[in-house]
């Protein structure tokens, strides 16, 4: 039987160097984890410019068109670079592209949005006005079929006037249908057009009722709208701690501008109130 003393000192230095650096690599590992405290971590969370540029990557088109604008002015963590912009948008065009040969009205829709900003390609027309009515007739006949992207879209473009002809009385229509399947845009839409009476007078009672709506579906930019209700009274009893609580569940979903809106109603409040109205906010719910 060989004996073990002399296998080991038969071992090539090198291997013994080697191994003894990675046993005194993961000592040092291991005293350093346990000064720190906790569990190192060598990552930092993406800037919106770098989360929107990996699903971009991914064939995302609405990730490409965020981009696009993030590099136009310079915002999200992203450089101000309006060339690489331009690509992005390229990029955004080629997918919308492809879906829109299928027949696709919002991607026709998209065409038209990217186009009217002035960015053109050579292999596709250069008028918005062309997209934007492919996308009328695709939602047209998708809403006529009773989907409810059809609807929306078709709502949307009867509303503004984008390929078609403003009828604001048919885009209620439209709207109506969707609003109730429970499409959130539609349903803010539709509260919108009550509001500026397209039927008659303006009814901000109805309006409220409709934001409200959306905001029981988990809409953020309807709860804020719900929140600015109670602030002006539009349809709503006039209460600073009702439109506060909407505005906690905006900002909660990320809505900044209601994060500030809460800032400046902390500002009129005593120290005491304040308390009172973020203890009664722990238990508020949305009724």
């Amino acid at each position: 039987m060989q004996d073990p003393a002399a296998s080991f000192s038969s071992l090539d230095p090198i291997y013994l160097f080697i191994g003894l650096v990675l046993i005194l690599c993961a000592v040092l590992w291991f005293m350093v984890r346990d000064l720190i405290g906790h569990r190192l971590d060598w990552s930092r969370p993406l800037t919106p410019f770098q989360y929107k540029r990996r699903l971009a990557r991914r064939g995302d088109a609405r990730a490409c068109v965020a981009c696009a604008d993030m590099l136009e002015k310079g915002t999200g963590g992203a450089p101000r670079h309006p060339e690489l912009a331009l690509s992005f948008l390229d990029q955004a065009l080629y997918i919308y592209e492809r879906d829109a040969k299928k027949g696709d009205g919002y991607a026709w829709l998209k065409i038209g949005e990217i186009l009217s900003r002035g960015h053109h390609v050579h292999n596709m027309p250069n008028s918005a006005d062309r997209a934007y009515h492919n996308a009328y007739l695709c939602n047209l006949e998708a809403a006529k079929a009773g989907d409810i992207n059809g609807l929306a879209f078709a709502g949307y473009q009867l509303r503004f006037g984008l390929g078609c002809v403003t009828d604001l009385h048919k885009a209620m229509d439209f709207l109506e249908a969707a609003a109730n399947r429970g499409h959130a845009p539609s349903i803010k839409s539709l509260a919108e057009l009550h509001l500026v009476g397209v039927r008659g007078k303006p009814d901000p009672v109805s309006a409220a009722r409709l934001f409200r709506q959306a905001a029981a579906v988990g809409d953020a930019e309807a709860l804020e709208r719900v929140g600015d209700n109670f602030l002006s009274a539009t349809g709503e009893l006039a209460s600073r701690e009702q439109a506060y609580f909407w505005y906690a569940s905006a900002a909660r979903k990320g809505r900044s501008a209601a994060q500030r809106k809460m800032e400046r109603l902390e500002e009129t409040w005593t120290p005491k109130q304040l308390r009172d109205v973020q203890d009664r906010l722990q238990t508020w719910a949305p009724a």
